[in-house]
């Protein structure tokens, strides 16, 4: 089955190419879109075999996972899979997440060891995925995480419109408004970034709320 690896990237010249390097054993095209780093994200990421998109201005995650699905699609694969561009997705991961599509999902999730997480981070990430499922009740226990793949179909029922980091809801909102057949694939993130994620998980909250109502 067609595979391809969307990975958004900003400011990963450091990380991108083992990224691009490790995902490419497993699929048979990665594309890495540039949102407007000021390093050498995309000539690393060329490098390593991956094809790029860029643009000039940094418009956020959900801008540039929107523009690397148009581009997945266009190319009519069978599944389409996403992973951020930091390390923190292994991509050792991506037959599993092949192997759940091939077993019948319509799209798969990525679910997190948060063991060695902060307390805060735990708590948050238990809090926001009760609410997101308490709004659009999927079932899905990791909403915040980014490593998901789909089937070509269900990709192109997705409605994404967040530019930032309320694309996961966007995901979420889509599985459960198209009732996809949702599977899940724990993983263990092996490094840890600390991002202020608090605030975030208010926005994007409320975010999915608006859309939902």
């Amino acid at each position: 089955m067609k595979t391809i690896a969307i990975i958004p990237a900003y400011n990963e010249g450091k990380r991108i190419a083992n990224t691009v390097l490790k995902t490419k054993k497993h699929v048979d095209k990665v594309i890495v879109v540039d949102d407007g780093s000021t390093d050498n994200t995309t000539s690393v990421a060329r490098k390593s075999g991956a094809e790029v998109i860029r643009y000039e201005i940094n418009r956020g995650k959900g801008y540039a996972t929107r523009i690397g699905l148009k581009k997945a699609v266009s190319m009519r694969p069978d599944i389409i899979i996403f992973l951020d561009a930091d390390g923190q997705h292994d991509p050792r991961y991506v037959p599993v997440f092949i192997d759940e599509i091939k077993n019948g999902a319509d799209y798969v999730y990525g679910k997190r060891d948060l063991s060695k997480y902060p307390f805060s981070r735990k708590i948050g990430n238990f809090g926001l995925s009760l609410l997101t499922n308490m709004l659009c009740p999927t079932g899905i226990l990791d909403t915040e995480c980014g490593y998901r793949a789909l089937t070509l179909n269900s990709a192109k029922k997705l409605s994404l419109k967040d530019d930032r980091y309320g694309v996961e809801m966007d995901f979420a909102y889509s599985a459960w408004k198209n009732k996809f057949k949702i599977s899940m694939v724990s993983i263990i993130v092996p490094v840890f970034h600390k991002k202020s994620a608090m605030m975030r998980g208010f926005r994007n909250f409320f975010y999915l709320l608006k859309r939902r109502f």
